[in-house]
């Protein structure tokens, strides 16, 4: 009779919407469907959409995710932070992006190499624009139906991505580390608590680079992060497999003291399947 236990993912009830308030700029209006990861920087392939708290758990095989032919997309912000703000930044993603994968594909095929730091050149200003934008961005549609609330956390984050360099100089720390995973990993807010310290922090993970905004100077992150600077020339990648245990920070499974707090519609995961 058929196998009738497969639920759908809770995923499916954020997706829906046509206008709303814009979680970039707050303007009212049209949304416009943001690829995050941005285009250019992955290979563009059917994809399903879950909450990363169904990843977990005897469960996880009866829920089918929400499925996009061309991508993971989110409908939250407008046509005007999609295509200019966001679009004009986007292609320093994928330069960084591409430039990264060649040589991390380089490395491995020298098993026995000794240099395990690779290096691209970026853009810092222009390349965390970019990310912070689809990091606010990858969310549920549930934010975009009520006017924005300026909060301490979000508000220096949208006027960096709005144009404004200094914006997050004395708020927000910068952390990024080697992701060697297929799956997309978007969280727009989590509190993760780690030998009596509490941190909040926000994160974009795509191979082949983790991204990690938190507060300035609080911030809990893994051992191989590197910390950008927005004057930084280069981006710096260790390739270590050690620190493929803790690649997927905050994700990687609490031990000990560790704790972590999250609304499960702002935590969302994407992966590849079959056409």
């Amino acid at each position: 009779m058929g196998k009738f236990t497969v639920r759908i993912s809770e995923r499916s009830r954020h997706t829906s919407i046509n206008e709303g308030y814009c979680l970039i700029c707050g303007s009212y209006g049209r949304l416009s469907p943001d690829h995050v990861p941005p285009k250019g920087a992955i290979t563009i392939t059917k994809v399903e959409q879950r909450h990363i708290t169904e990843m977990k758990g005897l469960s996880v095989d009866d829920i089918r995710g929400v499925v996009s032919n061309n991508g993971s997309k989110f409908k939250t912000i407008c046509h005007d932070c999609n295509n200019r703000v966001l679009g004009g930044n986007d292609d320093e993603i994928a330069r960084v992006c591409k430039d990264l994968t060649s040589k991390i594909s380089h490395y491995f095929q020298l098993a026995n190499s000794p240099y395990s730091t690779i290096q691209t050149n970026v853009n810092s200003i222009r390349f965390a624009r970019a990310m912070i934008g689809h990091v606010l961005a990858a969310t549920s549609v549930e934010e975009c139906k009520t006017e924005p609330v300026n909060t301490p956390y979000f508000e220096p984050l949208k006027r960096f991505v709005l144009g404004n360099d200094s914006a997050i100089d004395g708020t927000h720390d910068i952390y990024y580390w080697f992701y060697p995973f297929n799956m997309h990993i978007s969280a727009k807010f989590v509190a993760f608590r780690n030998a009596g310290h509490l941190s909040f922090c926000s994160l974009l993970s795509f191979f082949p680079i983790a991204f990690m905004v938190t507060k300035k100077g609080e911030g809990t992150f893994p051992a191989h992060a590197q910390q950008l600077s927005l004057s930084d020339k280069f981006l710096y990648l260790n390739l270590q497999t050690r620190g493929f245990e803790f690649a997927q920070f905050p994700f990687h499974g609490v031990r000990g003291d560790q704790m972590m707090a999250l609304h499960n519609s702002q935590a969302i995961v994407s992966y590849p399947i079959g056409r």
